[in-house]
């Protein structure tokens, strides 16, 4: 009965800190992304992916204008090439200069022919990126690398051609969705400490990525919270080494199945995956484990290939590159893209927007809107813009501006306005 009383009163602090954080103007940073950078897509004939799309775009603050239904029927696990560029050209008026991400509120299709959906929506299709070029290509082959590999977050959308990264939100219900969605939003700023597990397994074609994990765990140990682990666990046969654990935020290992995983609890905004052929086949319970698994047991994102990608580490997520990123302020989305060296055979999924280690923090109260940032450059200007609802102009505000070394403090009075914007002068 305690117990019971306890979730009570911390589901209702969780309620009031989220009501209370919606009441905050929305602040937009340069290079940050945010709910105005995203083009959610949504299957016009399914009630569900239409039911996800219009909640994230309620949490994350997405204007009514970047939500657009696209013509899938029903839930093929894959479209051909044709269909995908019907899809895309359909979009093209809708993909102006600030959208840099797309979204995909479902769970099938996953695949454009060769392609993961998510790779072929960010790098365009194009069978470079496919193991398989040609009816003659056979075994394993490598494919061509992502552009936005290892790249610095301030270059996306100035590649050419331009990138526009994209992920997959979905589950087998709303109320997974919607989990999803929640644990996303209260990952942002929220400074998290916790371990990351980088696991060898016994299963020795899965885990191809142990070299990395082992140099990462040497060099990096423990710093800003997070303290890595290099797990070497061939000798278990059974595979379960991590469970029962608390406060994970990063797990990464190979097998077809990872045991346990729904009894540890994971920190918002949390990323896992395991190497296998087939994580990112689906969201059903059959063959090799679903990335979706991940999600459910209480991740905020996770990566899985859609065809067989062989066990080139290239495919898969870098914990080298993505953990550094992610600790830096990138989103979720940011990191995970980036530490991917060949991606156009893996399924992207998650909450893309999950920032736990943004370096801007707002307060608000009684009308005064205060920024305190370590994200803008002290060698240039900047000023602040207002917006005061979603289809009105952007006006130039009066702010205090003052700077602090490499912190800036920004104070707003009378602010009204639904969001605010720094921009250059």
């Amino acid at each position: 009965m305690i117990s019971h009383i306890k979730w009570i009163v911390i589901f209702w602090l969780l309620l009031q800190q989220i009501v209370w954080a919606a009441n905050i103007p929305e602040v937009l940073l340069p290079f940050q992304l945010s709910g105005q950078n995203i083009l959610v897509l949504y299957k016009q004939h399914n009630a569900l992916s239409k039911q996800i799309a219009k909640y994230y775009t309620q949490q994350r603050q997405i204007p009514s204008s970047q939500i657009v239904p696209v013509d899938i029927w029903k839930n093929p696990n894959k479209i051909n090439q044709q269909k995908f560029e019907e899809i895309y050209n359909q979009l093209k008026p809708h993909l102006t200069k600030n959208i840099k991400v797309i979204l995909l509120t479902w769970h099938a299709p996953y695949r454009v022919d060769c392609m993961s959906i998510t790779s072929a929506f960010a790098l365009g299709f194009d069978k470079k990126y496919c193991s398989h070029r040609t009816k003659e290509d056979k075994g394993c082959n490598k494919t061509a690398n992502s552009p936005y590999f290892n790249s610095p977050s301030s270059l996306l959308g100035l590649q050419k051609p331009q990138i526009r990264l994209s992920m997959m939100l979905s589950g087998e219900n709303f109320e997974q969705a919607k989990m999803l969605i929640d644990r996303g939003v209260l990952a942002d700023n929220s400074q998290p400490s916790g371990t990351a597990y980088l696991v060898r397994t016994h299963d020795g074609s899965r885990s191809t990525r142990w070299p990395v994990f082992e140099r990462f765990a040497e060099i990096w140990g423990q710093q800003k919270g997070i303290d890595i682990q290099y797990i070497d666990n061939r000798k278990n046969k059974d595979g379960i080494q991590i469970q029962n654990k608390s406060n994970i935020m990063f797990y990464h290992t190979g097998l077809r199945h990872v045991p346990a995983i729904e009894t540890n609890t994971y920190l918002p905004g949390a990323i896992a995956d395991h190497l296998t052929s087939g994580a990112g086949i689906g969201i059903k319970h059959t063959g090799q484990m679903k990335a979706f698994r991940w999600l459910e047991a209480g991740v905020t994102g996770s990566y899985g290939a859609v065809v067989e990608p062989c066990n080139f580490p290239e495919k898969f997520p870098n914990p080298q590159v993505l953990i550094p990123s992610y600790l830096a302020g990138d989103s979720l989305i940011e990191a995970y893209w980036k530490s991917v060296q060949q991606p156009g055979e893996g399924l992207f999924i998650g909450e893309p927007l999950a920032r736990p280690w943004g370096k801007t923090q707002t307060l608000f109260k009684d009308g005064l809107l205060t920024i305190n940032s370590h994200e803008l450059d002290s060698d240039r200007t900047y000023i602040i813009e207002a917006q005061q609802t979603e289809s009105s102009p952007w006006n130039q505000v009066k702010a205090k501006i003052r700077w602090h070394g490499k912190k800036v403090t920004i104070r707003i009075s009378n602010a009204n306005a639904e969001r605010y914007r720094i921009v250059e002068d």
